[in-house]
């Protein structure tokens, strides 16, 4: 096979491919071999017909289409190979010449990846953070265990209603007299001084006592879910039925044996010290890798292909959509709930799918330059661990993953990472598994100190999960109003 490149302009290359008459030869014999095994001709047991016979059968074009859907792509796989061309689109195919005499001759017009100027990414010098936890961080982090485990008591009927309590409110909102859909609630419970209602709302609430009443002005903002409700001005007739105020358990031994097996609270605040310091260290570390990824990103210059901002684009709305057919929700729910097309969410995308891009690029040019590529062995690891996450067996996966070309993928995200790791090392001294965290590509998502509890406990990791015992814990539905946009009931924060 012979196959030469002719680069044009926009980032666009024309292959020329030859194949020789015996490889042509070769794949008629394997579209024959197919072939017959499919069809039934008279006189012949099934798969053992002659040649000529299923030509004259199936006709002499059905023969040559059959081989060259099995000779082209590899054709083309190994052209890109030889002239070491990156395409990044399908390529445009014109069968020139296909015969068994004169083999198989073709172009392929494809738009490849841009070059890329790294500038002097190898002389870049970076500090690497130190990770530091505080007495007051402990503190910090114990007093929000006891906010998880407050039960609530009556305030009392003399109570006025103050910042940290719960509130359970009756809410009837209307809107040029008429009621608001979805604005009416009964027992509808609030931490005061949450941040959960609109502004203005929690103001007028403060003071008020068990039993009174009060009708309250409510202004929703521009960007308020409920379309038909922005920058409108509504009113809120509001009963304070009750107002509880939180009781937080001790902190001493008991606690720390009650949320943690251990013995005193002296061993709690060194287990809770330990896993601080362990996420602020992954932080340090993810933050250390982003900064020196961006700091190459923007040492570089090059042109970011539209057709690769479309693919990511998309790639992110197919994964919000399976994530959400996942939740049993639809992206057309998605879409009516935020109120916003489909090419307004792919606009919202494109900022971030633009940068996204710029840094793979960066990365695989990084890569290039310095011979970093990914391991048989690597590879083999990284698909057993997908393996064992799947619960499924090492050799399903490797085929599954081979077949769909998804082990391509796997071996991309491993040279991206190792690549982020040479830079990091180059760019701080140190190597890469003490000066960067490992994970994602670009530094993963930073670690929150939230994980400190499960981790030592196995207790609920932060606010808003299941079985948690909080302030609001009883509260009824929210309404549509006046609760702020984006928050929700039933959690504080």
């Amino acid at each position: 096979m012979k196959a030469t490149v002719e680069k044009i302009e926009n980032r666009r290359a024309t292959l020329t491919v030859e194949v020789e008459p015996e490889a042509v030869a070769r794949a008629l014999d394997h579209a024959y071999r197919h072939l017959v095994r499919r069809v039934q001709i008279p006189g012949f047991r099934k798969g053992r017909a002659p040649r000529f016979l299923v030509e004259r059968h199936l006709g002499k074009a059905a023969l040559f289409e059959e081989a060259l859907d099995h000779l082209l792509p590899e054709a083309y796989s190994r052209a890109v190979a030889e002239t070491g061309i990156e395409p990044i689109d399908r390529p445009q195919l014109n069968i020139e010449t296909f015969s068994e005499e004169q083999g198989l001759r073709f172009t392929a017009e494809v738009e490849v990846k841009p070059e890329v100027d790294l500038g002097d990414y190898r002389s870049l010098r970076v500090e690497v953070p130190v990770a530091t936890v505080t007495e007051e961080d402990v503190q910090r982090e114990l007093e929000r265990w006891r906010e998880l485990r407050a039960t609530l008591e009556p305030a009392g009927e003399d109570a006025v209603a103050e910042k940290g309590m719960v509130a359970v409110l009756d809410l009837e909102g209307t809107l040029d007299g008429q009621p608001i859909p979805n604005g009416q609630a009964e027992d509808y419970a609030v931490e005061l001084g949450a941040g959960r209602l609109l502004d203005g709302v929690e103001e007028q609430i403060l003071g008020m006592r068990p039993g009174e009443e009060k009708e309250v002005p409510v202004t929703f903002p521009a960007d308020h879910p409920g379309e038909s409700l922005r920058g409108k001005t509504a009113t809120f007739h509001i009963r304070l039925k009750e107002l509880k105020r939180k009781v937080l358990p001790p902190l001493d031994d008991e606690f720390a044996q009650e949320v943690a097996g251990l013995s005193s609270l002296q061993e709690l605040r060194a287990q809770v010290e330990k896993e601080l310091t362990r996420i602020a260290e992954e932080q340090a570390r993810a933050d250390l890798r982003r900064q020196v990824v961006q700091k190459v990103v923007e040492g570089a210059r090059l042109e970011v292909p539209e057709t690769l901002v479309r693919r990511q684009v998309e790639d992110r709305i197919n994964s919000l959509e399976n994530r959400l057919r996942r939740q049993g929700d639809s992206l057309e729910s998605y879409l009516q709930a935020t109120n916003q097309t489909r090419e307004q969410l792919a606009e919202s995308l494109r900022p971030q799918a633009v940068e996204d891009v710029r840094t793979d690029l960066v990365l695989d040019a990084v890569a290039k330059a310095e011979g970093i590529e990914a391991t048989d062995a690597e590879i083999e690891a990284e698909l057993r661990s997908l393996a064992a996450a799947m619960g499924q067996p090492y050799q399903r996966v490797r085929q599954q993953f081979t077949r769909s070309g998804l082990v391509l993928d796997v071996a991309e995200n491993i040279r991206r990472r190792k690549t982020i790791d040479w830079l990091v090392e180059r760019a701080t001294g140190q190597a890469a598994g003490t000066a960067a965290a490992g994970g994602e590509a670009a530094g993963g998502r930073p670690a929150q100190a939230a994980a400190t509890e499960a981790a030592v406990a196995g207790a609920p990791a932060g606010p808003g999960r299941q079985g948690q015992e909080g302030p609001v814990a009883e509260g009824a539905e929210a309404p549509d109003a006046p609760e702020a946009p984006g928050a929700s009931t039933g959690t504080t924060e």
